[in-house]
């Protein structure tokens, strides 16, 4: 009962970042997209992700981003191969729940006040490139 509880609770802090990732992913204008469910998440992946991720502000895009427990992905093989890197942003918004996006930009501001990258040196980044070796 406990357990069926904590995972409940891990599901509704981040939730509204969750459902972002889900309006985002199944935008109607997007077209075809794929889905799949992975250790918890749903991964979106299709051409329309590809468009929308190649426009991320950092140096040639993003092949995947993710949104609470939706990981956006330009397609299948940048879905696997960015897996366990998204995986950690998935446990970054279980710890910060609905505060992620705004820590994750104040962090980038920061860095970039500093005279460092925005992405590359944003600590959140650092920590998902560290723990999973992507």
């Amino acid at each position: 009962m406990l357990k069926r509880v904590g995972t409940t609770l891990l599901y509704l802090w981040p939730l509204p970042n969750t459902i972002f990732g889900l309006v985002v992913g199944c935008l109607p204008f997007l077209g075809k997209r794929e889905f799949l469910v992975r250790r918890g998440t749903i991964g979106i992946y299709g051409p329309g992700m590809n468009r929308i991720l190649r426009k991320v502000p950092i140096p040639g895009g993003a092949i995947a981003l993710t949104l609470g427990h939706v990981i956006l992905a330009t397609d299948k093989e940048n879905f696997d191969a960015a897996f366990e890197h998204e995986w950690i942003h998935v446990k970054q918004y279980l710890w910060w729940g609905p505060f992620f996006i705004p820590a994750y930009f104040l962090n980038s501001i920061w860095h970039f006040c500093r005279g460092q990258g925005v992405y590359v040196d944003n600590d959140f980044e650092a920590q998902a490139r560290k723990w999973s070796g992507f």
